[in-house]
């Protein structure tokens, strides 16, 4: 009957509808990339050595995965990604240096709002620095685990810190190991030793 028809009609166009609504948002990245990270809409991706971060039809190049050549060469090791912003980590590896830089990059304009090395500075030749883990939430925080050692040094020293697009924070540093990292859009939290208390600090800093 023509009745049940419609209603038929009608019940198929709502599924289809729901469908759709519930589908995830279609990937900026490109069809031949391989996607490394996914936040809502935003992406980032790597094809071949390079790895990009894409928001909409805006595609934005964080760096290279591959050093291109022996010393000193650049790459990226970490990353992470969150709303619209993404977090990097760049070493440069010397001869008997190790660095680390870490960026903020805005993936809706292609800004990068800010960077920082990975720790506070080591005075002694020989130095060893790294970031051990890394987060970034969608208020545009980047927050990371720096690991700073040295040749004749006994012990490596860690530091926490908050980046954002105004200052660098330091949070915590001490020869104690900062694990457990984990950044929300109010609060930044952190463990000192993997038996030690958790400690967190609200944001913004």
């Amino acid at each position: 009957m023509p009745l049940q028809r419609s209603a038929v009609a009608v019940v198929i166009v709502g599924l289809a509808l729901a469908a759709t609504a519930g589908a995830a948002p279609a990937s900026c990245a490109p069809a031949t990339a391989k996607t490394l990270r996914a936040s809502g809409a935003a992406r980032i991706y790597s094809k071949g050595s390079v790895l990009y971060g894409c928001l909409g039809a805006r595609r934005t190049r964080l760096g290279t995965l591959r050093g291109t050549v022996p010393f000193p060469a650049a790459r990226i090791v970490l990353y992470a990604l969150s709303g619209g912003y993404a977090g990097t980590d760049t070493v440069q590896m010397g001869v008997d240096t190790f660095g680390s830089t870490v960026s903020l990059v805005d993936l809706r304009t292609g800004a990068t709002l800010a960077t920082a090395p990975a720790t506070t500075p080591e005075r002694r030749a020989e130095s060893f620095i790294t970031v051990t883990s890394m987060a970034v939430n969608a208020t545009g925080t980047l927050a990371w685990i720096g690991r700073r050692s040295a040749i004749g040094v006994s012990s490596p020293t860690y530091e926490l810190h908050a980046l954002t697009a105004g200052h660098n924070v330091v949070v915590s540093v001490g020869t104690i190991p900062l694990v457990a990292l984990r950044l929300g859009e109010k609060r930044l939290s952190w463990r000192e030793g993997s038996g030690g208390p958790d400690e967190s600090v609200p944001l913004p800093l």
